[in-house]
């Protein structure tokens, strides 16, 4: 068993937000059963073309975008096109906004959040770990989400009011510790090397804990402080599909996260910068944050 993991029953924690009634419980388990499976195959699928790439093949097809360190490839795109295939099929009704170009979304109404291949710079160079993120967000609320995690191969779930889950194991964030012995995660992007503010915040960040790992891909960072790996997280520059499978999962979980400003419809921010963990340290280390840029 996973640390941080049980199999009691789920209650209700205060930080938990409810779900609507449109999508209660019950339905959002049965949308959580419909779209797990393919969640998993299309990222056993991409893990095998991946094994694929480094055994020699030419099979990617790598492109830059932003920056050398912000990559796509076939991969990225094919596995959205699968899962938004699988998921018409699931809720034609429901709208679409992924990270390779993908936005058939009305604002307000409910909408699939995809990240097609989250860490796709580890996914080219078999650094670490990738994931395959779905959210379904109502009312600008996260009410469910899917990650499976390729390095575990291992599918992380959470619906409101649900809990959250590793498999069919029953999650539970690490017991609540000081700022001082917590491990804390981010991941520190070229954006925020390159801005004053950020590398200041990073410094005090780093110095007022216990120690600091960066994984390369904030979904699996979900995933590891919802089993009681790290207890807090933070960083810049992330978009609606980084998030939002992971922010129903966290509050499931027993944690808190935060933006750091009001970012309005986050679904098309242009960028977010968000804190996840345990709720006492998620406050401190906003706090941090902004008086360090200050």
């Amino acid at each position: 068993m996973v640390p941080g993991a049980d199999r009691a029953t789920y209650h209700r924690g205060v930080s938990d937000a409810p779900a609507p009634t449109a999508f209660d419980l019950p339905h959002l388990l049965v949308l959580k059963d419909a779209i797990a499976p393919h969640a998993l195959a299309a990222g056993r699928w991409a893990r095998d073309l991946a094994a694929r790439h480094h055994a020699g093949e030419d099979v990617l097809e790598l492109a830059s975008k932003t920056s050398p360190g912000d990559v796509v490839t076939f991969g990225d795109a094919e596995v959205q096109r699968r899962l938004v295939t699988a998921l018409r099929r699931v809720a034609p009704d429901i709208g679409f906004l992924g990270e390779e170009g993908l936005d058939e979304s009305v604002v307000g109404a409910p909408t699939w959040v995809i990240d097609p291949i989250d860490g796709t710079h580890n996914f080219v160079r078999g650094a670490g770990s990738f994931c395959v993120s779905i959210g379904l967000v109502v009312d600008g609320e996260s009410v469910l989400g899917v990650i499976y995690d390729a390095g575990e191969d291992a599918t992380y779930w959470a619906v409101a009011g649900g809990g959250a889950w590793r498999d069919s194991v029953r999650l539970r964030a690490g017991e609540p510790r000081s700022m001082a012995y917590a491990l804390v995660a981010t991941n520190f992007t070229a954006e925020s090397a390159r801005n004053t503010a950020h590398v200041a915040a990073f410094g005090a960040l780093a110095a007022a804990t216990a120690g600091v790992r960066s994984s390369g891909a904030c979904c699996h960072d979900f995933c590891r402080f919802a089993a009681g790996r790290i207890d807090l997280f933070w960083q810049a520059g992330l978009k609606a599909w980084d998030v939002a499978a992971g922010l129903v999962l966290v509050r499931e979980a027993g944690g808190d996260w935060a933006f750091d400003g009001d970012p309005g419809d986050w679904l098309r921010a242009p960028g977010l910068t968000l804190f996840f963990g345990q709720p006492a340290l998620v406050a401190e280390g906003l706090a941090t944050w902004r008086s360090a840029q200050s």
